[in-house]
């Protein structure tokens, strides 16, 4: 009865080789992504903090008095 196709190291370590290598890649894609991820993440709070000053302006009210009126 067959037990399997026998390993030489040779063929284990270019099995080794060709997962690091692939380990190495989708490292290097998880690094993009978070950066882009941030990126983005810094867009919408940007885009917050203007439609929040907007706000304020069209309210009338000066920054100090919103302040004022949340701390309450």
């Amino acid at each position: 009865m067959p037990r399997g196709v026998k390993r030489t190291p040779e063929s284990i370590d270019s099995q080794v080789a060709e997962i690091q290598s692939k380990i190495e890649l989708y490292q290097s894609r998880i690094t993009e992504l978070n950066t882009k991820k941030k990126s983005l993440l810094a867009s919408k709070e940007k885009a917050e903090k203007e439609a929040l000053y907007q706000l304020v302006k069209q309210s009338g009210q000066s920054p100090s008095d919103i302040i004022k009126q949340l701390s309450k």
